[in-house]
């Protein structure tokens, strides 16, 4: 016995999608729109548009085989891309809409009457200036496809001019590319033009990767060299002498020693002051003469300004009105009796601004040799190498080595802002602690 259908309600359009079984109309629309795409439904088609009968015996392969490769070739040319195939009609359900206005440009758009007055203002010669630059463009346009090459032809050689590279305005020939390297790229790669890297363009600072050193230094150097490379490291530690002086007297020298018994009584003395141990002094309150009672603030009085006062009054504030007035037009006749040092003082004034951007032009220079602040450690040089007078021996299989060559370059990378200045890291090692357990020890020692 079949179950009894279970009965819902439809009250609501969620309920009645939810609960009604619509699939055999779905299926009947899917069919129709199926007929529609193919066209005429089959059952009213003839038996002409449905079969064909074949009354010769022809096999298509047979005649593809006896086809010639020029006449495959031109059935291929004639026949449509398979990649425009989605672009062909599949379907037989005619356009709904036949005609369809097209979009007028702006031009068809404009009205009759702005039509004319242009057509007037073109004929005075009054145009925008929009109009002048969609002319030129124009020139320019029919200029660039009038020189634009036809198919298979060349008029000049991209590559080389005049059989060298150095020739070529398409490749850059500098510091960093040698001609042939240059010519090796375009013939590999065909590249037009090879630029360096940016990190090579864009130094970060102007100073030489590897600077001259002072002429004194050499092993065999000329007196005059070599006496002013000593007189410059004396300087120098001259100013470090002077700056150690300095600190031990705004630091130690500041401070007098005093004997141990001194600095206790001192100590004693200034932690009991103000200690009531001391002699206390009684402060007796004087009698007062008088006995009259007093108020603590004073009665007030209603005094009010008399006619004569305010008269008075009014006549100063006129007067100082009068006579800010007149030291305004004092000043307005002084200023045109100045007109005659304006000049001048325009010409100090911009005497004085040439000489600032000259001195800050000068110093932005000047920071650009020096090293930037990369870390909170400051950039300290190294010392000068050098050698006394009885160190030089003339040749260098006796002179006495000074400096490092692994210090110099690693110093001179961090002058040249390369890496950031820092300082040697002590290893602190863990400190380990060392214990016996119970189990190893002897019996003596528990």
């Amino acid at each position: 016995m079949a179950p009894a259908k279970k009965r819902v309600s439809k009250k609501l359009k969620k309920s009645w999608r939810k609960h009604v079984d619509i699939t055999d109309v779905e299926g009947f629309l899917d069919d129709k729109l199926l007929e529609e795409r193919l066209g005429t439904p089959f059952t009213e088609r003839q038996n002409e548009e449905l079969f064909s009968v074949d009354k010769e015996k022809t096999d298509v392969n047979d005649e593809r085989k006896r086809m010639t490769k020029k006449q495959k070739r031109e059935e291929l040319k004639n026949k449509p891309f398979r990649c425009f195939e989605i672009l062909t009609a599949r379907s037989k359900v005619p356009d709904p809409v036949i005609k369809r206005n097209r979009v007028r440009t702006p031009d068809e758009r404009k009205s009759t009457l702005v039509k004319k007055i242009e057509a007037d203002r073109l004929r005075q010669g009054i145009v925008k200036k929009k109009y002048i630059i969609a002319q030129k463009n124009r020139e320019l346009a029919k200029l660039a496809k009038k020189n634009v090459p036809k198919i298979g032809t060349f008029k000049n050689d991209l590559w080389v001019s005049n059989g060298k590279p150095e020739d070529n305005p398409l490749v850059e020939v500098g510091e960093w590319f040698k001609p042939t390297t240059v010519a090796n790229l375009v013939k590999n790669t065909r590249l037009f033009k090879k630029q360096p890297p940016k990190s090579v363009l864009n130094k970060p600072t102007k100073l030489n990767a590897i600077e001259a050193p002072h002429p004194g230094t050499s092993y065999n150097p000329s007196y005059a060299d070599h006496q002013a490379l000593l007189k410059k490291i004396a300087e120098t530690e001259l100013e470090i002498i002077k700056q150690e002086k300095h600190l031990e007297r705004v630091t130690t020298k500041m401070f007098s020693r005093v004997s141990v018994k001194k600095a206790e009584a001192d100590w004693f003395s200034e932690m009991s002051e103000g200690l009531p141990f001391s002699e206390k002094i009684e402060v007796k309150d004087e009698p007062s003469d008088d006995d009259e009672y007093r108020a603590v603030n004073p009665p007030t009085q209603n005094k009010k300004k008399t006619l004569k006062k305010r008269r008075k009054l009014k006549e100063a504030r006129e007067e100082e009105k009068a006579r800010i007035q007149a030291k305004i037009e004092k000043k307005k006749t002084a200023d045109i009796y100045q007109l005659r040092f304006l000049q001048q003082r325009l010409k100090e004034a911009e005497a004085r601004l040439a000489d600032l951007q000259a001195r800050r032009e000068k110093a932005r220079q000047l920071r650009q040799l020096e090293p930037k602040k990369l870390s909170r450690m400051k950039f300290e040089p190294l010392e000068l190498e050098f050698n006394l007078a009885s160190e030089l021996g003339g040749n260098l299989r006796s002179i006495k080595p000074q400096g490092s060559l692994l210090k110099s370059r690693f110093n001179s990378l961090q002058m040249r802002n390369i890496i950031e200045p820092g300082s040697k890291h002590a290893k602190h090692k863990s400190k380990v602690k060392w214990f016996k357990t119970n189990s190893h020890k002897m019996d003596w020692e528990i």
